[in-house]
């Protein structure tokens, strides 16, 4: 585990980011993966942790990206299991979204989350939203930062 210097709180991401398209690398405009790798930067001062072909890959290929692995540890989703606000909560495929989704945790209300995502269908902006637990793989939760 590496310590490292925190940037940004995530109160002030989402006030920065509200309703605002945020397309960190640049390719197929503004995905939910995006706005995980821009919070990732300002608010854990983490790099750029590799690419994945969907967010839910982010959890299931965890083991296969070791910049991943060195600022974040996984915690799979369980009954009763309480996450805390920063977690990245990743879901898996569905029938209708094959690449899974990932969001940030800003409250458990216990049967689902208040997260701060992007939807890269809509294209509509990063944006406060509830989300349900089914279907939820676990979390990323970076390492303690100074």
């Amino acid at each position: 585990m590496e310590n490292h210097c925190k940037g940004m709180n995530l109160i002030d991401f989402i006030k920065k980011y509200s309703g605002k398209k945020v397309d960190f690398d640049g390719a197929f405009g503004a995905q939910c993966v995006d706005l995980f790798r821009q919070y990732s930067k300002e608010v854990n001062g983490t790099p750029h942790t590799g690419a994945v072909d969907g967010a839910k890959d982010l959890f299931l290929s965890y083991d296969k990206l070791p910049q991943e692995k060195k600022y974040y540890f996984r915690i799979k989703e369980s009954a009763g299991t309480i996450f805390q606000s920063g977690d990245v909560a990743v879901w898996g495929a569905t029938a209708s979204n094959k690449y899974g989704h990932v969001a940030i945790i800003v409250s458990d209300l216990g049967s689902g989350f208040i997260v701060f995502e992007q939807d890269g269908y809509k294209q509509d902006g990063a944006k406060l939203s509830y989300r349900e637990r089914g279907n939820m793989l676990g979390v990323l939760r970076a390492y303690k930062t100074v």
